[in-house]
């Protein structure tokens, strides 16, 4: 189009849609997800805000969602408690116990995009090596946190389930 002008950055590099630069050089990306809300996300660099705006696409169209940056795992398993149904009351008063005692203070305070199987790894090789819990305490520990991250799933907070397989390995060394 002859009279409409693209936008550039201070080195003259073309912006794509929803790309800014600010005053102290940072670049930013502006986007609305599904809800309506309007989200940002900044970068030093115009190729460290596209790699960000590559992972918020891929997360989009893959229907996970890009707005959850502080959803802890406690949020999940307040989700998750709340539509649990079901069970006897004390396998339930169990579970809530367990994820209570042993995941609540640490692991669950992680944020849910950064959980990795290496932090499910450390967390139960920390509960067996330095708590001193059994194998059948650890199972019983996963069964609830596995549920919770299925939930996690399911709603479209991760793309897989971090805890998959991962009480495996701890159940042969035993």
């Amino acid at each position: 189009m002859p009279g409409k002008e693209r936008r550039k950055d201070k080195s003259g590099k073309m912006l794509k849609m929803g790309e800014s630069q600010r005053k102290d050089g940072y670049y930013t990306y502006r986007w609305t997800s599904r809800n309506g809300k309007r989200h940002c996300v900044t970068a030093k660099s115009l190729s460290e805000l596209r790699e960000k705006e590559a992972e918020i696409q891929k997360d989009t169209s893959d229907g996970i969602r890009a707005d959850i940056q502080s959803i802890t795992v406690n949020d999940i398993y307040a989700l998750w408690r709340n539509m649990k149904r079901g069970l006897k009351d004390n396998t339930f008063q169990n579970y809530q116990y367990m994820y209570g005692m042993f995941v609540e203070p640490d692991l669950g305070k992680l944020k849910i995009t950064a959980l990795k199987k290496s932090d499910i790894k450390r967390f139960y090789n920390c509960l067996a090596e330095e708590r001193g819990l059994k194998v059948s305490t650890i199972d019983s520990i996963h069964t609830v946190l596995h549920q919770v991250l299925d939930t996690a799933v399911d709603d479209g907070y991760l793309r897989h389930n971090p805890s998959d397989n991962v009480l495996k390995e701890l159940k042969l060394r035993t």
